[in-house]
């Protein structure tokens, strides 16, 4: 061990207080983003008294790791109480003016412990990263003051993410309501089948091994349009795609939760691909590339396309096919307009998200460099 380093048993507690008269009511789970969520289980008829209590600065986590592949679920409560399942196990730092929870949280968020997390889980059914190895974690533990002075350089950037990422949020709202009022409350003018005006999967051609971007289901963030952490791959096969192209996420619960991408930010004429879970969507000639993205936003389109969905219930799809139905009136003569004013708004939530990408890189690297920590 390095001699600022400790054992983090030294530090933290168990904590297992029960909900017994009813008091705290918000549900929350853990995701493999390190943060709480709102919990899915069904507690139709459960017995709530029997959950955990997890209190501000408290920390959870789900110990089974077998069926997280590289993530470990573990999240630093940030809001007064809530309780959890059984199935977690909460803890809490002994004394915080040795060890700052943010601090802790920070490495817990580190790429290297999710890796030491899985390596060290055991079991014969289920691997899970048992408490007693939670204790034997080692992290440097400098002084209070370099503890802070560490937590604020990582707060200022977390903090200009989740500007940029409302801000995002704030112009995609605007471009949407200007699509509604413009093409969707007034009186109608015609109506058309969806494929008149938009391109389904267009073909193009790769070469096999071709290196190009690629995109998975995983790297696009539920209500944000943006490509995230699109990365260079030899093609093999999968959804192709360009520059203004809308990828639609066929599967449940994708769909739903609103994974939808307009694609922008690729070299040139560079063909991308994807996951064959997308549906490509392409505006044809005359047609607005950001009117198309809106409309797939569009609840109304939204609950056609979720409503057209076959499979079994675990992994329902849209076919494209369905879409191409897809009965719509458009008002031609906005359309020109509508692009002239989304264009900016469309671009100025590029420019946010590439500046957000370049500052995960910029947090990754400052959570990489905690092993070299010094007084």
């Amino acid at each position: 061990m390095k001699s600022n380093y400790k054992k983090l048993g030294s530090y933290i507690q168990q904590v297992s207080i029960k909900n017994i008269d009813l008091q705290v009511k918000k549900l929350l789970g853990v995701s493999i983003y390190k943060k709480f969520i709102p919990s899915i289980a069904n507690i139709i008829g459960t017995d709530m008294s029997k959950y955990k209590i997890v209190k501000k600065n408290q920390f959870t986590y789900g110990s089974i790791t077998s069926r997280n592949g590289d993530k470990i679920s573990i999240a630093l409560l940030e809001e007064k109480e809530v309780i959890v399942s059984t199935s977690y196990t909460v803890f809490k730092i002994l004394d915080e003016d040795e060890l700052l929870p943010e601090y802790l949280m920070m490495w817990f968020r580190r790429t290297e412990f999710d890796r030491y997390a899985r390596y060290k889980s055991h079991g014969s059914t289920r691997e899970a990263f048992a408490w007693e190895e939670m204790c034997e974690v080692e992290l440097p533990i400098p002084s209070l003051e370099k503890q802070k002075e560490i937590v604020k350089e990582y707060k200022t950037i977390t903090d200009r993410i989740k500007l940029n990422e409302e801000l995002n949020k704030k112009l995609e709202y605007t471009a949407q309501s200007i699509y509604k009022e413009w093409f969707v409350d007034f009186e109608s003018i015609g109506i058309n089948k969806l494929d008149e005006y938009v391109e389904f999967n267009p073909r193009h051609t790769i070469k096999k091994e071709q290196l190009t971007s690629y995109v998975e289901m995983a790297d696009i963030k539920e209500h944000d349009m943006s490509l995230r952490n699109t990365s260079k791959k030899p093609y093999t096969s999968g959804s192709k795609f360009k520059n203004n192209d809308i990828l639609l996420a066929r599967i449940t619960p994708c769909l739903e939760n609103g994974k939808t991408a307009f694609a922008s930010g690729l070299e040139n004429e560079e063909i991308a691909f994807g996951s064959t879970e997308f549906i490509i969507m392409r505006a044809k000639k005359e047609i607005s590339p950001y009117w198309v993205y809106c409309l797939a936003r569009e609840a109304s389109f939204r609950i056609y396309a979720i409503n057209s969905m076959i499979g079994s219930s675990g992994r329902q799809r849209v076919h494209s096919d369905y879409l191409k139905d897809y009965k719509i009136s458009v008002n031609m003569g906005r359309m020109d307009g509508f692009d002239k004013i989304a264009k900016p708004i469309f671009e100025m939530i590029d420019i946010k998200a590439k500046e957000n990408k370049n500052l995960g890189v910029l947090k990754e690297t400052l959570l990489s460099k905690m092993v070299i920590i010094k007084d």
